[in-house]
């Protein structure tokens, strides 16, 4: 089982992993918050389903937490040990960060995370043979 990178990266800037088709277009009738908040159901390129059965959404969740963690908190604590901020506005800021990063980057852990998944099982997406219907 190789790591099929191309499908990571199309994933990864918004397009199916299987038709390569915008997931979200600039056409789509949804504002612009609810594109940063939800991956659609369904490609509306191939109609592959993005959002699986229960359960497959826990890769979403460790990516979300993964980057939130180990990407934004760090740079919290970097500028506290730089001195720019004091400890109370570090702390201030970190508890912040923990309730307004997640929702925003939600969207981008999903996509994230359904190239994760497809870039190491390639043979499940649809044109490997795979029902659009999971």
């Amino acid at each position: 089982m190789a790591f099929r990178a191309d499908i990571f990266w199309k994933s990864a800037c918004g397009r199916c992993p299987d038709c390569g088709a915008p997931v979200r277009g600039a056409d789509d009738e949804t504002g612009r918050l609810a594109r940063l908040w939800d991956t659609p159901a369904h490609c509306a390129g191939c109609g592959m389903t993005l959002r699986r059965k229960e359960g497959f959404f826990l890769g979403a969740i460790v990516w979300n937490y993964g980057l939130t963690a180990f990407g934004v908190l760090p740079l919290v604590l970097a500028a506290y040990r730089l001195g720019w901020l004091e400890a109370v506005w570090a702390i201030r800021l970190a508890v912040a960060a923990i309730f307004v990063v997640p929702p925003l980057i939600h969207a981008f852990a999903w996509r994230l995370w359904l190239g994760t998944y497809y870039g190491f099982l390639s043979d499940q997406l649809p044109s490997g043979g795979r029902r659009l219907d999971d």
